[in-house]
């Protein structure tokens, strides 16, 4: 009968960065990772928002992004020149600190594209590992962007979804989030403006020039309607996440934490990444569906109640059924824009079904202190199913 190792065992468990990059690479899901920041208007002994806050709109919360987050490569030394060659993948991250594995510090090293020199009097010898600690740029910018017309005044911009081909079974795509769109030009050289920003897709409406008769002198508008393919100059954009989501199988200590918070799941991410108290995760790697009566506001937009709606698959009014792309859109992540002149009018309800992302909130993070192989671990947090929602004051709607 086989036994386990000993406690004196002389085999080396091996639980380094590789193997946990590895789970959440294999398991983790893509999501929407929004941040938590409490608004200033919170405040006084009760600790509660003012509801009349313009900048939370009430919910004592505003929500961003995280700046930067460190990563790092662990590279052998092949000869005593003191220099050091990274991945490809490390070009543009510039240097934080530089250290080898008997902990002595390269505080004069400098870093070019993928080379690293340590600038020091001892330089380490062949076989030592060096670890490299960068710091990475979150927000993404894209040049020269390809825009494609999805209907509508609704244009797609190239190159921000991303895919698993290699998961069996697992076809779905993920878009990352814009956050800026500067620079839109047609074949003509007409620049236009996006008004609305959804995922990775934009609204850009026509604009209006104005013609001068040479002879006359008379002007005269003209409108000018944007092409079926735009080129942006420059795209700024948060790309999704790759997160471990469960609420089976965990460990004893993960499950009471869990069960401790009223949790419906446990989250895993890298160690760059500082997931805290009250952010927002929203799957993208599925929908469930659901239905309501909404009622018309006299406002452009009427909100669902949803956090991340997918889309909008019927909308009934009492007198017809509305067309989505024709009588309205879906901007942000969960309000109805109106296109229609016989929307329904103020105070009447009309029914939608609709697909939704789940979103989590996180209810607490999980302590990790423990390091494997000179490795940091990943982090957990506690998360819960966001069934509240902040659109309906505007805090999210990009």
């Amino acid at each position: 009968m086989g036994q386990g190792l000993g406690k004196d065992s002389p085999i080396l468990l091996t639980l380094g960065k590789g193997n946990y990059e590895a789970l959440i690479s294999r398991h983790g899901q893509w999501v929407r990772w929004r941040t938590a920041t409490k608004c200033p208007c919170v405040k006084g002994s009760s600790m509660q928002p003012d509801i009349h806050c313009t900048k939370c709109g009430g919910l004592g919360y505003t929500y961003g992004y995280q700046d930067t987050v460190i990563v790092s490569q662990t590279v052998m030394v092949k000869d005593n020149s003191g220099v050091i060659a990274l991945d490809a993948a490390y070009t543009n991250q510039p240097l934080v600190k530089c250290y080898d594995n008997a902990g002595v510090e390269y505080p004069n090293a400098i870093k070019k594209d993928t080379f690293v020199l340590l600038n020091a009097q001892t330089v380490p010898v062949k076989g030592t590992y060096v670890t490299v600690v960068m710091a990475e740029n979150i927000l993404k910018t894209a040049k020269n962007v390809l825009l494609d017309s999805i209907g509508n005044n609704w244009y797609r911009v190239h190159g921000l979804r991303v895919s698993k081909p290699e998961t069996e079974g697992l076809y779905h795509t993920a878009a990352g989030d814009i956050e800026e769109i500067s620079g839109i030009t047609d074949a003509l050289g007409n620049k236009f403006t996006a008004t609305e920003i959804r995922q990775d897709c934009v609204y850009i409406p026509a604009i209006t020039d104005v013609q001068t008769d040479e002879e006359t002198g008379e002007t005269t508008e003209i409108e000018i309607v944007p092409d079926s393919q735009l080129i942006a100059e420059s795209v700024s954009y948060v790309p999704p996440f790759t997160f471990v989501i469960l609420n089976q199988n965990l460990s004893k200590s993960d499950e009471q934490v869990m069960q401790e918070n009223n949790g419906d799941a446990v989250l895993t991410f890298p160690y760059g990444y500082d997931v805290a108290a009250d952010d927002v995760i929203t799957v993208l790697s599925g929908t469930y569906t659901q239905k309501n009566i909404i009622v018309k506001k006299d406002d452009e937009y009427d909100v669902i109640p949803a956090y991340f709606v997918d889309e909008i698959v019927k909308c009934v009014g009492e007198n017809r059924e509305y067309i989505f792309g024709t009588d309205f859109i879906v901007c942000g992540t969960n309000y109805i824009k109106w296109l229609c002149d016989d929307c329904p009018e103020e105070g009447e309800g009309y029914s939608i079904t609709y697909k939704v992302f789940p979103t989590y909130k996180v209810v607490k993070s999980i302590p990790q202190i423990r390091t494997s192989e000179n490795q940091r671990m990943p982090k957990k947090a506690v998360i819960k199913l966001y069934d509240t929602y902040g659109e309906a004051r505007g805090v999210n709607k990009k």
